[in-house]
């Protein structure tokens, strides 16, 4: 249960450009927020081209001068909606669950048809090159995860003030690594491990899903995939109905 006094702050990255459902969705729910007791004090916006030292600036900003108790990572092509808001809101608490994930899906065949999709949310292997989704994803629940996407994260302030005294203030927390072939370990990853080496734990709520809007293909594929799935679910409630 949040305090009255908590105060929050969004922030998100972009590189001069933004979906216009992020922009719709962000609006909406800062404006109507405070009518589920969330109450925004500040937005925080880091633009560049390069997301690791864009998340590295906007945290060192965020925590050195803006200092509110609470921040909300949006990434700038997710839609933010206030159903969602409240559910992360609900769910985290700063001693017990001081970072909270929502949902979104990714693919990677970014260009292909009828992509794969996938939440982003990862527990860790043994090889540090490869995590595991959380697939098939838990139906509206509050879970345990390793590591997730920065695109929808709600965070404490405690979560820097240890990660600095575990690695110094001049960390850089969102480091990439990079090897040879396919082995990259992106920012949000790099975080996210030392977030478990300090002892941190991080919720996820799969019911806090929102739209993560990318190129998509429209094509015979889909179109027969799409209307088969109309059909189904239409015979399916019919025959509900009937019951």
């Amino acid at each position: 249960m949040h305090s009255a006094k908590e105060t929050l702050t969004v922030a998100w990255c972009d590189n001069g450009m933004v979906d216009g459902k992020f922009a719709e969705g962000l609006v909406y729910t800062i404006v109507t927020a405070y009518s589920k007791n969330i109450l925004f004090n500040n937005a925080m916006r880091v633009q560049g081209n390069q997301i690791a030292r864009q998340r590295q600036a906007l945290i060192d900003k965020w925590y050195d001068e803006v200092k509110t108790d609470w921040i909300l990572w949006v990434d700038s092509d997710i839609v933010l909606t206030l159903d969602v808001m409240k559910m992360i809101w609900d769910t985290a608490e700063k001693h017990s669950k001081p970072i909270v994930s929502g949902v979104y899906f990714i693919s990677k065949q970014n260009e292909g048809s009828l992509m794969q999709p996938m939440p982003v949310l990862f527990n860790e292997t043994d090889d540090i090159h490869t995590m595991t989704y959380i697939h098939p994803l838990p139906h509206n629940q509050v879970i345990k995860i390793d590591n997730a996407g920065m695109g929808l994260v709600l965070m404490h302030r405690s979560v820097v003030t240890q990660l600095r005294e575990k690695f110094g203030a001049d960390c850089f927390l969102f480091a990439e690594g990079e090897s040879a072939g396919e082995k990259f370990i992106g920012e949000d990853v790099s975080f996210f491990r030392k977030v478990k080496e300090t002892g941190i734990p991080v919720y996820a709520h799969t019911g806090a899903t929102v739209k993560h809007m990318k190129r998509f293909a429209f094509d015979s594929n889909y179109y027969n995939l799409y209307w088969a799935a109309i059909q189904h679910a239409e015979k399916q409630n019919g025959d509900t109905a009937s019951k």
